[in-house]
């Protein structure tokens, strides 16, 4: 067979895989694909629950558990939601975690997930997108700083009250913080029971206050964001509806001009 013959037949035949291909897409694809996208899109909604509610959190804990897959402490919410609907946690899994994760922290309040993720391009274009804007990525020494300044302007306190001998900060820890073990009681009250001055343990708490604190700042960010939008386009209304409702008016004709009617 000549060059010339075989590309001929090649063109053909990678012609009809091709074919193939768009009617794969069009049709089982995306079908597989809207199917999935509407179970992250129910996944999202109870991850959304779950964000700002330690009872529910604590639900999901217990529900996992009775099924033989009882969380790890460092395991996160989105990896719960998804392990229990998909029943196993492998790279795809962790994917789909991931999304739910993105989604809450960037996609429009608005919008749709499964808009979301078409936009970007499918999960796994939504699974590299980095949560930090700007390219930093954020680092255990960033949150830390975030808490420190963070809780230095918190002038209000919880509660107020005299440190036991057993309780005091670590003179060679750079600030003066000590981590309390305190007994959550029935009737919503507590009791501090311990205390611990060792940098690492501070360091860990910190880290996890600042994280919070960021997350808690972001989300503000993001309803001020919501609440913007909302107000022009209250304003764009407002200038608008004037004109629609002019046009619309049935006006009456005096020597031949067109005036609104009374």
């Amino acid at each position: 067979m000549s060059d010339t013959n075989y590309k001929v037949q090649l063109e053909q035949t990678l012609d009809q895989i091709s074919a193939a291909r768009a009617v794969w897409e069009e049709g089982t694809l995306k079908s597989s694909n809207d199917e999935l996208y509407a179970i992250l899109e129910r996944c999202f909604e109870i991850y959304k629950q779950m964000k700002e509610d330690t009872a529910k959190r604590r639900s999901l804990n217990s529900l996992l558990t009775d099924r033989n897959m009882k969380p790890r402490t460092s395991t996160s919410l989105g990896i719960k939601v998804i392990r229990y609907v998909f029943g196993k946690e492998g790279n795809r899994e962790q994917a789909f975690a991931r999304v739910l994760t993105i989604a809450y922290d960037l996609k429009p309040v608005e919008q749709s997930l499964a808009s979301y993720i078409e936009q970007c391009g499918g999960v796994e274009e939504v699974r590299r997108t980095s949560k930090v804007k700007d390219g930093k990525t954020m680092t255990a020494d960033d949150y830390k700083q975030i808490a420190v300044m963070g809780l230095n302007m918190a002038r209000i306190p919880v509660a107020t009250f005299n440190l036991p001998e057993f309780i005091q900060p670590n003179s060679e820890y750079d600030e003066d913080y000590v981590v309390g073990l305190i007994r959550c009681n029935p009737d919503g009250t507590g009791d501090l029971l311990f205390g611990n001055n060792d940098a690492k343990v501070i360091d860990t708490v910190l880290v996890a206050s600042g994280k919070y604190l960021d997350q808690k700042a972001q989300d503000d960010q993001k309803g001020l964001q919501v609440a913007d939008v909302a107000k022009r386009r209250t304003e764009d209304v407002r200038s608008f509806a004037p004109k629609l409702f002019a046009s619309m008016s049935p006006k009456l004709h005096i020597n031949g001009l067109a005036v609104p009617a009374e």
